[in-house]
C-alpha cells in the first residue's frame, strides 16, 4: 500500500531556486555551435513534408516527436553559421527548460514522496537534479533526446504515484491516463525511453490487492498512452511518415545496429566508451547512483517478503536506464543524462536518517564540484574542435556553390549540409543509417548517377570505405566523375567534373 498522498503538496523554495540556476546555466552558451545530431534534427524538422524518405527527403532511427520539437525551435529562432560552426539560440533555450521541467518535477515528487516533516529530501533532491543536469561531463550543453525526455519521464512518475495513492475516484483515474500519456511522449521523443512503462509494471503488480481502484488506473494508464501514440502517428502520416516506416527505423534498425556495431565498429567506439566511462565517475552520478540504489535495495528487503513497491519499482526504472546507456552502442556522453529521472527517483524513496543524510549530503557536494569544475571549463574553452572543423568545410562550400548546388557528405556530420545552406539528394544525413541501409552504397551510387547528383561531395578518409561500408561498387565511379578541390585536416571536397577544363585537380 501506497502512503497516502498529503491533501497540500507544496514544492520547496530550494526547486525554484534550483530549476532557475539550471536553466540559467544554459545562457552563457547560446551562441554555442550545435552538436551535429542537433543541426541534423533541425534540417530534418525544418523539411519534413512529403517526400521519398521517412522524414521529408532525408532518414533518421528517431520517433516524431523529436522532430516536432526540433521544427517548433527552428520556427523560434534564426539559425546562424559562425566560425566555430552552426548555432540556433532557441534549441539551447530549448535544452535549459528542458532542464529547469526536470528539476522542478523532482521537486514536486520529492514532495509527494518525503516522509512528514521531512524537508531535507525536498531541498536535496532537485539541487541534485540541477547539478547533473548542468554538467558538461553529462553531455550539457547538448540538446539531445535524453534530455527532451526527461521531463515527460518524471512527470510520468509524479502522475502515477500521486494516482496510486488516492483513494478510488475520478481523479487518481484521470492523473493514471496523464501518466500513460507522458510515459509514451517520453518514448515518443526516444524510443528506448520507455523508463515510465517499466515503473509502472513493476508497481501496479506489486501493488495489486493493495491499491483500491487499481484495475481502473491500469486501464486509464494504458488509455493515456495509446490516445497519445495514435495522435503521433496520426500527424506524422499527415506529412507521409507511415506507422509501418516509423516501426522498421525505430525498432528494426536498431537490432540491425547493434549487430554492425558489435561486428564492425572502429576503435573509436571503445574510446568512447572509455570516455563514458570516466565521465559516469568523474560527475559524481556513478557514486551518487550506487548509493541510492543501495540503500532502496537494503529498504525492499528490510520489508519483505513482498518489499518496498516504490523501491523496486525505482530500482526496475533506474536499471532500465543503465541497461540504455549500455546497449546504446556508440557510447556519447549525452547518453548519461538518460539516467537523471532514475536517481531522482531513488533519491525521493531514500529514508533520510542522519547518517544517510550525511552520505547524500557527500554525494551531493561531490556532483556540485564536478558540475563547477567541468562547467567552468566549458564555458572557458566552449568550442569542440570537430565541429569548428566541420564549419570550415560549410564556409567553403557556401564560398564555392553556385544556387541549387547539392551536396553528400560521406559519411554523417548533417551539420556540415546544415551550415552550407545546400541541400542533400541522398537521404542519409548520418552514418549509422549508411553502414546499416546502404553498406554497398547501392543507393549512393544511384544519387552519384541519377539526375541529381550532387555538384560537391566531401570524404572524411583517402576514399568513400569506411567501418561497415564496401566501396568498391561506387568508388570507380566516383573519382572518374569527381576531382578534389580542397582539403581540411582528414576531409576532402570534391567537386562534380562538369566538362573537360573540370577535369584538372583544383588547387
Amino acid at each position: 500500500m501506497l502512503r497516502p498522498t498529503p491533501r497540500d503538496v507544496h514544492v520547496s523554495r530550494a526547486s525554484y531556486l534550483a530549476g532557475a540556476m539550471a536553466f540559467a546555466a544554459w545562457l552563457p552558451f547560446l551562441r554555442t555551435p550545435l552538436a551535429s545530431d542537433a543541426a541534423g534534427f533541425l534540417a530534418l524538422g525544418q523539411q519534413w513534408e512529403h517526400g521519398s524518405s521517412l522524414y521529408g527527403d532525408h532518414w533518421v532511427d528517431r520517433p516524431p516527436l523529436l522532430i516536432w520539437i526540433f521544427r517548433a525551435a527552428a520556427r523560434l529562432g534564426p539559425i546562424g553559421l559562425g566560425d566555430d560552426g552552426v548555432s540556433a539560440p532557441a534549441v539551447m533555450v530549448l535544452g535549459g527548460l528542458a532542464s529547469a521541467a526536470v528539476v522542478l518535477l523532482a521537486g514536486l515528487l520529492a514532495a509527494h514522496l518525503a516522509a512528514p516533516g521531512t524537508r531535507w529530501t525536498t531541498r536535496a533532491v532537485p539541487v541534485l537534479a540541477a547539478a547533473l543536469l548542468s554538467s558538461p561531463l553529462l553531455g550539457m550543453p547538448e540538446t539531445n533526446g535524453e534530455l527532451l525526455a526527461a521531463p515527460f519521464v518524471l512527470l510520468g512518475v509524479v502522475a502515477l504515484v500521486a494516482a496510486l495513492s488516492m483513494p478510488a475516484g475520478r481523479r487518481p483515474v484521470l492523473l493514471a491516463a496523464g501518466a500513460g500519456a507522458a510515459a509514451m511522449a517520453a518514448a515518443l521523443v526516444k524510443q528506448n525511453v520507455i523508463d515510465v512503462f517499466v515503473f509502472a509494471a513493476v508497481l501496479m503488480i506489486l501493488c495489486r490487492g493493495g491499491v483500491a481502484g487499481l484495475g481502473r488506473a491500469a486501464g486509464s494508464f494504458a488509455a493515456g498512452s495509446v490516445v497519445v501514440l495514435a495522435a503521433a502517428l496520426a500527424s506524422a502520416a499527415e506529412r507521409g511518415t507511415s506507422p509501418a516506416d516509423l516501426w522498421q527505423a525505430v525498432v528494426v534498425f536498431r537490432l540491425r545496429a547493434g549487430e554492425v556495431i558489435d561486428t564492425s565498429a572502429s576503435a573509436n567506439t571503445s574510446h568512447r566508451m572509455l570516455l563514458l566511462t570516466l565521465a559516469f565517475l568523474a560527475s559524481g552520478a556513478a557514486l551518487t547512483l550506487g548509493t541510492v540504489a543501495l540503500l532502496n535495495a537494503r529498504d525492499a528487503i528490510r520489508d519483505r517478503p513482498r518489499g518496498a513497491p516504490l523501491a523496486l519499482a525505482g530500482l526496475a526504472l533506474a536499471g532500465w536506464e543503465l541497461v540504455g546507456v549500455v546497449a546504446g552502442g556508440s557510447y556519447w556522453l549525452h547518453y548519461l543524462t538518460g539516467l537523471v529521472p532514475g536517481i531522482v527517483v531513488l533519491a525521493c524513496l531514500v529514508r533520510p536518517t542522519t547518517a544517510v543524510r550525511r552520505v547524500l549530503s557527500t554525494c551531493l557536494g561531490l556532483a556540485l564540484i564536478a558540475t563547477a569544475t567541468a562547467w567552468t571549463e566549458q564555458l572557458i574553452n566552449p568550442a569542440n574542435p570537430a565541429i569548428a572543423l566541420d564549419a570550415k568545410i560549410a564556409h567553403y562550400l557556401r564560398d564555392h556553390a553556385a544556387p541549387g548546388d547539392g551536396v553528400v557528405v560521406a559519411f554523417g556530420r548533417p551539420d556540415i549540409v546544415v551550415g552550407s545552406g545546400l541541400s542533400s539528394p541522398y537521404e542519409h544525413l548520418w552514418s549509422l543509417p549508411v553502414r546499416v541501409l546502404d553498406p554497398e552504397l547501392t543507393e549512393l551510387r544511384a544519387v552519384l548517377t541519377g539526375p541529381d547528383a550532387p555538384r560537391w561531395v566531401v570524404v572524411s578518409g583517402a576514399s568513400l570505405a569506411t567501418w561497415g561500408v564496401d566501396a568498391s561498387g561506387v568508388q570507380d565511379y566516383f573519382v572518374e566523375h569527381y576531382r578534389e578541390q580542397a582539403a581540411y585536416d582528414d576531409f576532402h571536397i570534391w567537386r562534380r567534373i562538369e566538362d573537360r577544363r573540370d577535369a584538372s585537380p583544383g588547387p
